[in-house]
């Protein structure tokens, strides 16, 4: 008989340890997706830097008077789907998110099933092998 196989997609989570720990806890199990969390964005920043994660899930308020620059930071740097998680966010944050291709965002309180879904839809996006953009798109 054969074994099967789980393989645990990397994702990294930039919240306080109690949102974090919920969050992971409940994706790990559901969706096999390993979250490292962290609760400062340059301690997320220094891990992304030596890994490639597959998924980044951030609370907007984590980064700060950064704001919307602290994000363009991450989402340059970390080359994955990301999806936030806020308080309170004005129209222009919700133009800027937009602009600068934030994968999705919660406003308020949401639902697991609904950040399950975006999961899933950030997750099978085409994600490019390497870091040329001369290199072919690819499916998961």
């Amino acid at each position: 008989m054969r074994g099967t196989y789980v393989h645990f997609r990397l994702g990294v989570a930039i919240a306080e340890d109690d949102k974090a720990a919920l969050i992971s806890e409940w994706l790990t199990e559901v969706k096999q997706l390993r979250l490292e969390s962290f609760p400062y964005v340059q301690d997320a920043l220094d891990y992304i830097a030596g890994h490639r994660p597959h998924l980044v899930i951030a609370d907007f308020e984590r980064f700060g008077a950064a704001g919307v620059h602290g994000l363009a930071g991450l989402i340059s740097q970390c080359g994955c789907p990301v999806i936030l998680i806020c308080r309170d966010i004005s129209d222009w944050e919700r133009e800027q998110f937009a602009i600068l291709g934030v994968h999705a965002w919660f406003e308020g309180s949401f639902k697991l099933t609904d950040l399950s879904r975006a999961v899933d839809s950030a997750l099978k996006r085409p994600r490019r092998i390497g870091s040329s953009d001369r290199l072919p798109v690819v499916a998961h």
